[in-house]
């Protein structure tokens, strides 16, 4: 294997190694670095000279990272990040005083879950700050923050790629939920009886089938989804008007099924939850304001009961 003498290596050359491979573009990349597109071409050459691969294939869709790349990336981002840490001045940031606009992506899920704790938390302690909430979704999230649209995304999202960090909040599960008084919640839920109803499906993408219909499909049988909304926030309302039954989030279905009086049930068959999280790029992992907010977030998605 070829040797790499750390004395032998321009350090800016890792700067474009990490911006190639955050966007996948040599013309983003110049523009992210304030470079000229050949000055960018031109490390990328030596890069691949340095390292003795490709790195970066041209694609249709892009330039595709070689296995050396996505390994070097994921490293790479990691010690640009401490540098950032070492370089950093030390005043911090104080929510206090701070006038920051911060741009954080949501799904109207995550934004029914969190961000009235959370807005109450940053008029409290932080009352200069700035929040624009911008919309996102399982499929959107990370393409938001890789193109600048957001500093920080809330909701349930995929496996991050290696220059973006994911964290945690919660693990949530699925509750069934229907009008007060409605004949299918006077008795158990049996999965037969669960079968035999009129379903309101909540699907962004507008396909009436999912993850119910499949795990349905498994144990032999299906149901009949007669509506499909493209909103959580609407179900709930949806309900209590109609004889319809959805089987959704836990923590969206059991606060209104308080506020209207709906009736709530286990689901007759075991359903996988799902992990709710919040991801921001790499290379801001060093940003205190952010990392300030971060903390928010997670502060604010713990239930007040817990």
């Amino acid at each position: 294997m070829q040797q790499i003498h750390l004395r032998a290596v321009d350090l800016n050359l890792l700067v474009v190694l990490d911006a190639v491979a955050a966007e996948r573009s040599v013309t983003r990349a110049a523009e992210r670095l304030h470079l000229t597109q050949p000055a960018v071409s031109h490390a990328l050459g030596r890069l691949r000279a340095l390292f003795d691969d490709p790195l970066f294939v041209r694609t249709p869709g892009g330039l595709e990272p070689t296995a050396r790349a996505l390994r070097l990336a994921e490293r790479v981002a990691a010690v640009l990040a401490e540098i950032g840490d070492v370089l950093a001045p030390g005043d911090g940031f104080d929510p206090a005083t701070s006038r920051r606009r911060f741009t954080v992506g949501m799904s109207d899920y995550a934004a029914f879950v969190i961000l009235p704790r959370l807005s109450a938390r940053l008029r409290a302690t932080a009352p200069g700050v700035e929040m624009v909430v911008r919309h996102t979704s399982h499929a959107q999230g990370f393409a938001l923050l890789e193109d600048g649209g957001a500093e920080l995304i809330v909701g349930s999202f995929p496996k991050a790629p290696a220059r973006i960090i994911r964290e945690k909040l919660f693990d949530e599960r699925f509750l069934c939920a229907a009008r007060s008084g409605h004949p299918a919640f006077a008795q158990k839920l049996t999965l037969r009886r669960y079968a035999g109803l009129d379903h309101l499906q909540v699907s962004l993408s507008g396909e009436p089938s999912g993850m119910v219909d499949a795990a349905l499909r498994r144990h032999g049988t299906s149901r009949k989804v007669v509506l499909t909304v493209g909103h959580f926030l609407v179900a709930p309302e949806i309900l209590a008007a109609t004889d319809l039954i959805a089987t959704e989030p836990a923590r969206l279905l059991a606060p209104a099924a308080a506020r209207l009086g709906l009736a709530t049930a286990a689901t007759p068959l075991p359903l996988p939850g799902f992990e709710v999280v919040q991801a921001w790029p790499r290379r801001l992992g060093t940003d205190a304001g952010l990392a300030w907010l971060r903390h928010e977030v997670a502060t604010a998605a713990v239930p007040p009961d817990a």
